[in-house]
């Protein structure tokens, strides 16, 4: 498992579920987020299904959570 900065590169998986690191104001925190690699944007998971757009910065995401 890797956290991989979104400034050095995002996900290559289209449709795919991670868990991000995301900072709202002076608050940081983690969330499960669907990465759409065709619109470059990160969407929360709400109850398994995707929710809302997420508007704020995403520092991080999480990588090969799977193996874990």
């Amino acid at each position: 498992m890797n956290w991989v900065k979104t400034s050095e590169r995002l996900p290559e998986a289209n449709n795919d579920f991670h868990v991000i690191s995301v900072t709202k104001g002076n608050d940081t925190f983690l969330a499960v987020a669907l990465y759409m690699k065709h619109d470059k944007k990160w969407y929360y998971l709400d109850r398994g299904v995707p929710g809302d757009e997420v508007l704020e910065r995403v520092n991080a995401w999480v990588e090969h959570i799977g193996v874990y």
